[in-house]
């Protein structure tokens, strides 16, 4: 059975410590030097110690025995990261630290997982809550009520790359609000884990009675499931669609966008880099003539290739004569440099290029549809 208090709380599926759920952060996700000490000594601290002990106090039924001490060491990297132990789905135990949703700290967590050690025999590590193994015996507690997953009914909308669900259970009409929202979303992390949730979906609501058109929580899967085979391809990766409309001075705009269009999909990209790109071979809708359009091509691939997975384009727009390459690289590295390397050559004009930390890739959000 889970656990579940608002604020501050606990929720535990199987065994699980955590620290609040539902904080959200104060600072950016950039790296810095003390933030890569903090997860360097983490990481020493884990195989010297930690990991054993943490094993131990499970096997013992004590798993707060050593909640202090992981407590301490995840809030020297920062102090709004959310932890938490559960069973692995490849391994014995299952170590998360997660942002709890809040972008400015994806990248962090993301960067706490990718130097997490790769052979360890007992633990798996993630940066984001997982799906629960056994959903249909998971419940939570809340306000002296049962939140069973078997009574949970969802509705579901798809609206373009996003699902809008409904989430009722019996218990919602003696619930207020916020408590309410709380577990659904708690619940849809269960179903989906906390990616999953997060790229594909939308608007989240409650219902005090079930909805006509409501099916079982593990019902969304499915749903899930559809979106992302319409939306990535074979290999995993976001396809991209043509978006085309008309600018305030009447001349045509287009636009070009990875579907699904959210940070979440790549946290360590926290930086947004804006490339303005003149060109010069246009018609008279100031869009991209032969010449000018394979050199846009050719740029953008050079732009990926000097990046070298340190960042990517994301989307691009062009009008009268311009286009603007919307591209996100990792802050902690010198991806920005890179990029403005690539574009040092362009032929065709000046190219303009701005950089900001944008975690949440807001900077794209009109790209985004729905």
């Amino acid at each position: 059975m889970a656990t579940y208090q608002p604020r501050p709380g606990v929720a535990a599926r199987g065994y699980r410590s955590a620290v609040p759920l539902f904080s959200r952060g104060r600072g950016p996700g950039r790296a810095s030097s003390a933030q890569a000490r903090a997860v360097d000594d983490f990481w020493s601290w884990w195989r010297e110690a930690g990991s054993a002990q943490l094993a131990a106090a499970i096997a013992d039924g004590d798993p707060q025995r050593t909640a202090d001490e992981l407590k301490r060491r995840v809030a020297a990297i920062h102090p709004d990261l959310s932890w938490e132990t559960g069973k692995g789905a490849g391994r014995q135990h299952a170590l998360t630290v997660t942002s709890e949703g809040n972008p400015e700290l994806r990248a962090v967590a993301r960067r706490w997982l990718r130097a997490a050690p790769p052979d360890d025999p007992t633990w798996e590590f993630a940066d984001a809550r997982q799906p629960a193994t056994e959903l249909a015996t998971s419940s939570l507690q809340i306000g002296g009520h049962t939140v069973d997953v078997d009574s949970v009914r969802v509705a579901a909308h798809v609206r373009g790359a996003e699902a809008d669900v409904t989430v009722y259970h019996p218990a919602f009409a003696d619930l207020p609000e916020q408590p309410r929202a709380q577990v659904a979303f708690v619940l849809l992390d269960l179903a989906l884990g906390e990616v999953a949730v997060e790229t594909w979906i939308g608007q989240v609501a409650t219902a005090t009675t079930e909805p006509l058109d409501a099916f079982p929580l593990a019902g969304v899967r499915a749903v899930v499931e559809e979106l992302s085979r319409r939306s990535l391809d074979p290999d995993g990766r976001p396809v991209w669609v043509l978006l085309q409309g008309t600018a305030p001075d009447g001349r045509p705009v287009i636009a070009a966008a990875q579907v699904p269009l959210k940070a979440v999909t790549a946290p360590e990209l926290d930086t947004y880099v804006h490339v303005h790109v003149p060109f010069t071979d246009r018609n008279e809708g100031g869009l991209p003539g032969p010449e000018s359009l394979g050199a846009l091509r050719d740029l953008e691939d050079h732009v990926t290739a000097r990046l070298e997975g340190s960042g990517r384009v994301v989307a691009h727009e062009t009008h009268d004569g311009v286009r603007v390459l919307h591209v996100y690289v990792d802050g902690g590295t010198p991806a920005v440099e890179q990029v403005r390397a690539a574009v040092a050559g362009w032929a065709q004009g000046r190219v303009r290029l701005e950089s900001q930390p944008d975690p949440g890739w807001r900077a794209v959000a009109h790209l985004r549809g729905g």
